[in-house]
């Protein structure tokens, strides 16, 4: 499982099948939320677009740590948001980072 990313674009290959790919200029929103698991959570970021599609990365993937450094140079996010994905409770409510 592995995340890739540009200026342009985001792809998540999830296995050898499948691999989603979403435009930056079509996210309408993006999310963050925590799953509970064993022996801990996960982390996750949901990306909406304008037609419906979802894609999400979790903090399982490869390149977790270069989206996360790469994101606010693509969207507008709260000066606090990574202490927000950081703090969000398992199993609570989505931490909205993004609105479009």
């Amino acid at each position: 499982m592995d995340i890739y990313f540009d200026e342009e674009q985001l792809s998540v290959k999830y296995d050898e099948d499948i691999d989603n790919t979403l435009q930056w200029d079509d996210v309408t929103r993006v999310a963050a939320y925590k799953v509970y698991t064993y022996p801990g959570e996960v982390t996750f970021l949901v990306f909406d677009t304008v037609s419906g599609e979802t894609i999400e990365a979790s903090d399982e993937m490869s390149g977790w740590l270069e989206l996360l450094g790469g994101l606010p140079n693509i969207f507008t996010l709260p000066a606090d948001w990574q202490d927000q994905v950081l703090e969000a409770e398992a199993g609570g409510e989505d931490v909205v980072l993004y609105r479009r």
